[in-house]
């Protein structure tokens, strides 16, 4: 709780009251943490035969090349709940295939990813975007997980958990989670006389003090305390019950904050995925709770209204080799893939390839093709790209932390 106070604090200090509501599109972040396994979603690479399934080199074991599914220009992998997912939103999917993390670990890949970048201290994607338009809403980059690095760009709120924003929004409630009883501590009366007197010696605080830096601690201190105002809007718009599943109340959440104008971009996170043994069944089951995720999340977005103005980005730290290790696990891999779906994004269309060994196969930079001699695709093109989708590359925020070493490269048209 007093962790999402202190965040609150210093996004409220920016004068949070006077920013108008946001109604650009919502960016959302969908990060599988630990590394996801592509040839077991949407870069499908299976066995060739029953009998090279039993091998430790197999790329697969769960399925055989022949059983790979199609749905539009996607191919998936025919395991877990790709096939009605991939068959139900293909039109509307990019995959982008082949890219290379250029490293093994966790925290470089997770930085590249979702950054575009490995140097480190670099803001992500969410926290670029949201602190050209949402610098100053209360809770403009949302965050429940992955990497929230904002370069001091943002204030980042973290809501582990959807009863504390009613906590927070309601301190005077007994129970603010039920609103059958709306029983007070203090009557209204009794409040306003509360907050009249705190209000009244924080204005006398003030003028005891004559460093502007000391005033504007004090003030942002002040203002997280009793702007509440905020969080009330954001409880009018949560629903009245939460999904069991992390990523739907995740989800849930951050189109609340959205509706409710009060927020740019939100990291959504799921765990597990770092699968060094027993790889089948512990990866495929967490691959179709992302499906599920996105679905719930696009199935919400068009309930809401609002499935025209979102765009949510799938990605993880990188991949998993080609074959298995002695532990029928897989390790860590430097070439993975993105999914990205909603507004802007061209659906029903791959780009990038890799060979049979899940190998990056380089495109011409033009038409995105493969081709060799090409260019191998990075994060980097990938955020240059979205920069542009979201129209702030030319922000002199934005260009304040350059991806000018890749080129650019027409991934949305």
């Amino acid at each position: 709780m007093a962790g999402l106070g202190v965040v609150a604090a210093g996004s409220l200090s920016r004068d949070a009251a006077a920013a108008d509501p946001y109604t650009g599109p919502l960016w959302v972040h969908l990060h599988a943490s630990g590394g996801w396994d592509p040839t077991s979603l949407c870069d499908p690479k299976g066995a060739m035969s029953v009998e090279e399934q039993e091998r430790r080199e197999a790329m697969n074991r769960s399925y055989l090349n022949a059983d790979i599914g199609t749905a539009g220009n996607l191919r998936f992998a025919p395991v877990g709940g790709n096939a009605e997912f991939f068959q139900k939103h293909h039109s509307r999917l990019l995959v982008i295939n082949g890219i290379d993390t250029a490293t093994n670990s966790h925290d470089a890949g997770v930085r590249n990813t979702w950054s575009g970048t490995l140097r480190e201290g670099k803001p992500g994607f969410a926290a670029l975007v949201a602190g050209v338009h949402g610098g100053e809403l209360p809770m403009g980059f949302i965050s429940n997980g992955g990497y929230d690095t904002t370069a001091n760009l943002v204030a980042v709120t973290r809501v582990p958990d959807t009863g504390l924003l009613q906590r927070l929004a309601y301190p005077n409630r007994i129970d603010p989670s039920n609103n059958e009883n709306l029983e007070q501590y203090h009557t209204d009366a009794t409040m306003t006389r509360i907050l009249e007197a705190r209000q009244a010696r924080h204005g006398v605080k003030l003028e005891q003090q004559r460093l502007p830096h000391v005033k504007q601690a004090m003030s942002t201190l002040f203002t997280s305390r009793v702007g509440q105002n905020e969080l009330k809007q954001l409880i009018q718009f949560l629903p009245e019950k939460f999904e069991d599943a992390s990523l739907r109340r995740q989800a849930q959440v951050a189109l609340a904050a959205y509706r409710a104008g009060i927020c740019v971009s939100a990291n959504l996170t799921i765990g597990g995925f770092d699968t060094h043994g027993n790889h089948d069944d512990s990866h495929i089951p967490r691959l179709t709770q992302i499906c599920d995720g996105v679905d719930f999340l696009l199935a919400a977005a068009e309930e809401q209204g609002i499935a025209d103005r979102i765009v949510i980005v799938v990605g993880s730290d990188f991949g998993r080799t080609p074959g298995y290790n002695e532990g029928n696990g897989k390790d860590h891999w430097n070439i993975t893939s993105m999914m990205l779906v909603g507004a802007g994004i061209p659906g029903n269309r791959v780009i990038g390839a890799t060979d049979d060994r899940h190998n990056p196969l380089e495109v011409d930079p033009v038409t995105l093709a493969p081709k060799q001699g090409g260019v191998r695709i990075t994060p980097g093109h990938i955020h240059k790209a979205l920069r542009r989708l979201a129209g702030i590359a030319d922000d002199p925020l934005v260009q304040r932390f350059p991806l000018s070493e890749e080129e650019d490269l027409p991934i949305f048209g």
